[in-house]
């Protein structure tokens, strides 16, 4: 299963800021477990040419904020966990004022240090919207440009791509198509689910980790507790598609001119 993070602080009440003391235990955790494994692993998953552990867990850790640096990257390194950070290049180094977001994001240098500890970086589109509900060309430039920006600054190979927001809404064939040609081996949205044999790799599902859940919770997760909410994902899009259809002006009858 691959699991979603944002950012790491003691905030009460935002289910996005995870207080740094209980992402150590669940590292901790995955670490005794020997649950823990790289974007390497489950790319070869994927190819067929590796088979990790039943249960195996990818980090991953989407935005870009600094307490990723600050709070993430010695927590990691110190239980040896590897992670993928995913970036929104238009916000690198941007301030918390610019932004108006609770915390400010990592520059450049920040970014470096991820990479040379081990981490691996991969894009967050170019301005965090979503890339569908736009013409092809705009999607194409989100996933182009936020590589690009990438490659050219940081040290590593960009493979891997994580939809803004990621609900089946945010993702269709047009921009899966603007990934394969931009070069991304893998894109995950937010959809809930395990990584099976025989996925798309490109429509990878994720499972978001909340603050003030627990250990219990998160190893129930882990172990797959939220699996079958995939069928609620699946539900509600078909409800949004439906309701979308019922809000469209019907089509000109052509008989009547």
């Amino acid at each position: 299963r691959v699991l979603t993070y944002h950012r790491f602080a003691r905030v009460p009440q935002d289910p996005f800021a995870l207080p740094p003391e209980a992402f150590d235990a669940q590292m901790r955790w995955l670490a005794d477990e020997r649950r823990a494994v790289g974007l390497d692993d489950l790319d070869a998953f994927l190819r067929g040419d590796r088979e990790p552990a039943d249960g195996s867990v990818l980090v991953t850790i989407d935005d870009g904020c600094r307490s990723t640096h600050r709070e993430a990257l010695p927590v990691l390194s110190r239980h040896g966990v590897p992670a993928v950070v995913f970036v929104t290049t238009s916000l690198v180094g941007r301030s918390a004022e610019e932004t108006s977001q609770p915390e400010p994001y990592m520059g450049w240098a920040e970014l470096a240090e991820l990479e040379a500890a081990g981490l691996a970086i991969g894009s967050h589109a170019h301005t965090h919207r979503p890339l569908t509900g736009r013409p092809a060309a705009e999607a194409r430039e989100e996933a182009h440009r936020s590589r690009a920006l990438l490659a050219e600054r940081l040290a590593g190979p960009v493979r891997a791509f994580a939809y803004p927001f990621g609900t089946r809404s945010d993702y269709d064939e047009e921009t899966r198509a603007a990934l394969a040609e931009a070069g991304y081996g893998l894109g995950f949205t937010s959809q809930h689910g395990a990584v099976r044999t025989g996925a798309d790799p490109l429509e990878l599902p994720r499972i978001k980790v909340e603050s003030g859940e627990g250990m219990a919770r998160f190893r129930w997760l882990c172990r797959g507790g939220m699996d079958a909410w995939r069928f609620v994902d699946a539900s509600l899009f078909r409800l949004q598609r439906q309701r979308v259809e019922q809000a469209a002006p019907p089509a000109e009858d052509p008989r009547r001119s």
